[in-house]
């Protein structure tokens, strides 16, 4: 098992609050080896977030030892505007929000649009494009992210 799915299923039973644990990613980074634990709440993410979440979750990590004694950096960090949505609770957050979506192939011409996030359930996603509302089987979907106006 990788490392980062397995700190993901060792820690995931320590979130029962507000805050969300939404990925983990063990990559190397020009200062070495860093184990990235992203989370995510409504209303956005904040240092003392970050903070608490660290504190609940080194002595786990710790424990685990799950690069058994590899030195690396614990980095506890907001999921990040930029980021696909994944679960039914990010969903729920952007519903009635503009997103970006990205499709495997084309639809009326475009692989990618921007519309609002009408609804979603584990088969499709339904978005309105102008004064038409599109349903789009989930598996034809690429990534979802939230929109970002510049």
């Amino acid at each position: 098992m990788k490392i980062s799915d397995l700190v993901y299923e060792k820690i995931s039973p320590l979130f029962k609050d507000d805050i969300k644990l939404v990925e983990v990613e063990y990559l190397k980074k020009a200062d070495g080896m860093h184990l990235t634990v992203y989370i995510d709440k409504l209303g956005g993410v904040s240092i003392d977030d970050c903070v608490k979440i660290n504190d609940l979750i080194d002595p786990v990590i710790d424990e685990l030892n799950p690069t058994q004694d590899k030195p690396f950096t614990l980095d506890v960090s907001s999921y990040g505007l930029d980021k696909p949505l994944k679960f039914d609770w990010q969903f729920k957050k952007y519903t009635n929000e503009l997103v970006d979506v990205k499709l495997y192939q084309k639809l009326n011409g475009k692989k990618a649009f921007t519309a609002k996030l009408i609804a979603h359930n584990e088969k499709s996603t339904q978005f309105q494009l102008d004064n038409e509302v599109l349903t789009i089987s989930n598996v034809d979907i690429a990534s979802i992210t939230p929109y970002i106006e510049f």
